[in-house]
C-alpha cells in the first residue's frame, strides 16, 4: 500500500525506465519518520548482490506455498475430503468462495 503509493510519485517510474522494487531513503522525510519503510535496519546494504537474488528466489517460493496452503483451506472447506491431510478439520463452506463475508459469515457453529 504506501510503498507503492510512495513508488508512483518518483521522479522516473519503474515503467518508463526506473528500477522495479525500488523505494528513496524516506528516513527523515517526516518528524514521525524515524526509519526507512523498506529495510529498516539497512540488511540489504550488506548484502552481496548473490545473497540478494537467492533472497528473492525465497521470498517468490515463499508466496507461492502460503498461496498454496490458502487454496487447500478454501479447497478443504468447499469440497471436504478434498485435502487428505485435512480430514474434518476445516467447517464445510456452503457460500460463495469469491465472496467470502457475504451473508452470515461464521465458521463457528
Amino acid at each position: 500500500g504506501m510503498l507503492e503509493s510512495y513508488g508512483e510519485l518518483l521522479p522516473q517510474h519503474y515503467t518508463k525506465g526506473g528500477v522495479p522494487g525500488y523505494y528513496p531513503p524516506i528516513k527523515g522525510a517526516r518528524p514521525e519518520i524515524l526509519l526507512n519503510l523498506w529495510d529498516p535496519f539497512n540488511f540489504m546494504a550488506r548484502m552481496t548482490p548473490e545473497a540478494k537474488k537467492a533472497g528473492l528466489v525465497k521470498e517468490i517460493n515463499n508466496g507461492r506455498l502460503a498461496m498454496l496452503g490458502i487454496f487447500s483451506l478454501i479447497s478443504e472447506a468447499r469440497v471436504p475430503g478434498s485435502v487428505p491431510v485435512l480430514p474434518n478439520e476445516i467447517p464445510e463452506y456452503a457460500g460463495n468462495v469469491m465472496i467470502p463475508f457475504s451473508g452470515d459469515f461464521s465458521l463457528f457453529n
